[in-house]
């Protein structure tokens, strides 16, 4: 998520790309595996799942954008305070 994220815009080798892309094929593979075997299998449990993976990969990355940019800012106002607006 590094390289979507507006304000850090990583650049990774193109073998990290490749790692990432083995990985979800090899997650997929093993969900599609327990579907098969498993009665209780949902998909909306996984789409669920999948979604919260992908915006915690996002959350951090976000957050060092946001410490980049602004390097006054503290953990404690990332963590409690952000919801609020300057005035």
């Amino acid at each position: 998520m590094g390289a979507f994220v507006p304000g850090l815009r990583r650049k990774y080798p193109p073998h990290e790309y490749v790692s990432a892309v083995l990985l979800v094929a090899g997650l997929i593979l093993f969900t599609l595996a327990d579907a098969q075997t498993s009665p209780n299998f949902s998909l909306i449990g996984v789409l669920m799942i999948s979604g919260a993976l992908v915006m915690d990969s996002f959350v951090g990355n976000y957050q060092e954008a946001i410490f980049t940019s602004n390097p006054n800012t503290t953990q404690v106002y990332l963590m409690c305070f952000c919801i609020q607006y300057d005035a």
